[in-house]
């Protein structure tokens, strides 16, 4: 008999523990500890796993949606971020540990501009996995994320120090030992279209400031590029979108609240009824027994 309730017993355990187990979903953490973190609005960074959850979430509902759907269908109910974002975020499983880190955004010397994308860097289990944007519409005044495939050319020690900057829709990566180049824009055809109005030649304009940017040291163009980054931060635009982040992600969190609740909830129902089926199954050994007597 004993042994009769050491196997009911052991099966309860089983239960109980098998239930116990969850898949471990994918993590998403953020290290920022590159020049930019003294420019980059502290918001956005601090957000910046919960957009990227959001995201691929999102991009693998369009996906589930649309995968079976004809290459027309696909490019017209698919947004254009998310097309090519699709295969980034298929490639995340569970247990992954994802870390976004060294954000930063493009300065324009030409304009005197920093751009609008906040760009962030992120690795997967350790290793170089994609880039994605936070883009602020200065005329709407809301935030969205943008993902682009850009194979920027550098290596990960790089983003510590390095300023990052655009000359004429070349990408460079300045740091206090050298200066590359990290994409190269190509114009169709090899032949680039002369910007002229009202007889100035604003590209020789444009050239002229590139080569006087270049010329500076790097503590020049960091000074240079981060006064205008703290200037853009007072922005309208930024402020309203940091407000509008905060409205939109807050009911996020609500839902990913509820779900876990729901989960424990779930598990909480499974482990009662395998307890409860054991303790039936022990009663009708007895029952059964007792009329055998």
């Amino acid at each position: 008999m004993w042994k009769n309730y050491l196997k009911l017993f052991i099966i309860l355990l089983c239960v109980i523990a098998v239930d116990s187990m969850q898949a471990k979903a994918y993590t998403v953490t953020v290290d920022v500890d590159n020049v930019y973190s003294e420019v980059i609005p502290k918001s956005f960074v601090k957000n910046a796993p919960a957009i990227f959850k959001k995201n691929v979430k999102k991009a693998m509902k369009y996906y589930n949606r649309y995968k079976d759907a004809d290459t027309v269908t696909y490019m017209r109910k698919i947004p254009d971020p998310y097309r090519d974002f699709i295969k980034v975020a298929r490639k995340i499983h569970d247990s992954d540990e994802l870390v976004i880190h060294d954000p930063f955004c493009l300065y324009d010397p030409g304009v005197g501009e920093v751009s609008s994308y906040y760009i962030f860097h992120v690795n997967k289990n350790g290793k170089r996995f994609c880039m994605f944007y936070i883009y602020i519409d200065d005329v709407s005044n809301k935030f969205s994320f943008d993902y682009t495939g850009i194979n920027l050319k550098y290596d990960d020690k790089t983003t510590k120090s390095a300023l990052f900057y655009t000359l004429g829709g070349d990408f460079y990566a300045a740091t206090p030992d050298k200066t590359i180049c990290i994409s190269k824009h190509e114009e169709p055809g090899g032949e680039r279209m002369k910007m002229q109005s009202d007889g100035v030649d604003w590209e020789a304009i444009l050239k002229k400031s590139y080569r006087e940017f270049q010329k500076k040291t790097y503590e020049e163009k960091k000074n240079e590029i981060f006064n205008r980054a703290k200037k853009s931060q007072n922005k309208k635009a930024i402020k309203q979108a940091e407000k509008n982040m905060r409205l939109e992600l807050k009911d996020d969190s609500v839902g990913a609240e509820s779900d876990v609740k729901a989960l424990n909830s779930g598990k909480t129902y499974y482990v009662v009824i395998g307890i409860i089926c054991v303790i039936a199954v022990v009663a009708g050994i007895l029952l059964v027994r007792k009329r055998k007597r």
